[in-house]
């Protein structure tokens, strides 16, 4: 038995020194591997570093072109004048419709046709108000003709009351004579006192009397001018009257035409709003909309950084839906800017052409005046939240990054308004890999068109080709 216990002690003890040698092996070999991997991640990173082999990339000179700046305008297309046709006498009904949408018409042509009989009562009851409107001024005229008349007769005041004012004056010349003559003998002592009194006080009253009389018969007088004035304005309100009536009824009967409704304008119609049986003007809504001569416009909306590139007569080019381009001119440069927007409407007119109507949106693109400019790639213009910068080659082959300003595009070439000198080497194919001061290896592109500079354009070196 304990001969067994011996033999167990001894094989545990070995299995024990066995385990403790396999765990520092294990070790030496994990920290060996992870001393490899440390080694090759610096060789790596130094592979990567300015070391490196330059990158491979396009570049093409920044040059003076003669440029035609394109803009980009889209919009609505709509009528240049047009003429909305309503009825001239509403609640006439519609009994025949002579043209259609679509159709072209001259200026004066009927359009439609409403109820006779409508039209006729309206006439007949504009005759009836100019008939009762000369009735009117006949009473007015007679009134006026008495009024004279009477006033007339009052020149010399009415017979009753010029009798009285003669007695009057007769009375208040005996009743004066009387008391100046009691005034005379008043140094004699002939009358006495009371009696002198007395005849002052009978010459007042025939005074009083005469002075009564004349304020009627001047009271009699201006109240007969007065009538006569008034008959007079009576008069002339009736004339006035019956001028009104006579217009309305020539403005009607031009108005109905007839009950034939008409275009004021030649061109071609492009809406109807109304049906046969309809009321005319029941609606509130034209009855024919008419586009002037069939003149047509695009109110493109335009941005604010184009609009002052755009100039009057600019020609331009619109897709048509079905795939035709019609063409035409800058009529109006934008009133106002939408301060929400940055947007202003600029309207350019159309060609004649059966693909386009109004209300159509179209797309299409207008060429500027041509000039001079400085201009790069487009290829070659980087984009970020500074916004747009291009990568410029030094003479020793390496890269700087410079913001730079654009304008306008032609083709695939843009307008440089700030940014690096004319003849500056640009990079144009593979500058998202580069970074600042980062050598490359350049192949130089030709830019089109290009003209020559005014002064010498700087010297770069030539790309240095690795074996």
């Amino acid at each position: 038995m304990r001969k067994n216990n011996n033999k167990f002690k001894i094989a545990v003890s070995l299995l024990a020194l066995v385990s403790v040698f396999s765990f520092n092996a294990c070790s030496k070999t994990g920290t060996e591997k992870a001393k490899k991997e440390s080694v090759e991640k610096k060789e790596s990173n130094k592979k990567k570093g300015p070391g490196r082999s330059p990158q491979a990339v396009s570049i093409a000179q920044i040059v003076q072109t003669d440029f035609t700046p394109t803009i980009i305008v889209a919009g609505r297309v709509q009528a240049i004048q047009e003429a909305r046709i309503f009825p001239t006498s509403s609640g006439a009904r519609v009994v025949q419709l002579l043209v259609d949408a679509g159709d072209y018409v001259r200026a004066g042509q009927a359009l439609a046709r409403l109820d006779g009989r409508q039209i006729g009562a309206d006439s007949e009851l504009l005759a009836a108000q100019v008939r009762r409107a000369q009735t009117s001024l006949a009473e007015a005229q007679v009134s006026v003709t008495s009024a004279r008349e009477v006033l007339n007769r009052s020149s010399s005041g009415p017979r009753e009351s010029a009798l009285s004012i003669d007695a009057a004056e007769i009375a208040a010349a005996e009743a004066r004579s009387q008391y100046e003559r009691a005034l005379a003998t008043n140094d004699v002592g002939a009358l006495s006192r009371e009696e002198i009194e007395r005849r002052r006080h009978q010459m007042e009253s025939a005074q009083a009397r005469l002075n009564s009389a004349r304020g009627d018969m001047n009271a009699i007088m201006q109240s007969r001018r007065q009538g006569l004035s008034a008959a007079q304005a009576r008069l002339a309100a009736a004339q006035a009257d019956l001028r009104v009536a006579i217009a309305q009824q020539a403005q009607s009967n031009s108005r109905q035409n007839g009950g034939l409704i008409t275009s004021p304008v030649g061109g071609l119609v492009t809406a109807r709003n109304v049906s046969v049986g309809e009321i005319a003007g029941a609606t509130g809504m034209p009855m024919f909309t008419i586009t002037s001569n069939g003149a047509l416009e695009v109110a493109a909306e335009t941005s604010e950084a184009d609009i002052s590139r755009l100039s009057i007569g600019m020609r331009a080019q619109f897709r048509a839906p079905d795939g035709s381009y019609v063409g035409g001119n800058l009529r109006r440069l934008p009133a106002q800017i939408d301060p929400q927007k940055h947007t202003g409407i600029a309207r350019f007119t159309l060609e004649p052409s059966s693909a386009i109507g109004s209300g159509v949106f179209l797309n299409g693109v207008a060429n500027g005046s041509t000039r001079r400019v400085s201009a790069l790639p487009a290829a070659g213009i980087l984009y970020d939240k500074d916004g747009a910068s291009v990568f410029v080659m030094r003479p020793d082959n390496s890269v700087t990054k410079q913001k730079i300003t654009i304008g306008s595009r032609n083709g695939d070439m843009v307008e440089l308004l700030t940014g690096p000198a004319v003849g500056s080497w640009i990079v144009t194919a593979g500058a998202s890999f580069l970074a600042e001061n980062e050598k490359i290896a350049p192949t130089r592109t030709p830019v089109r068109g290009a003209v020559p500079a005014a002064r010498p354009t700087p010297t770069v070196a030539a790309p240095q080709n690795k074996k």
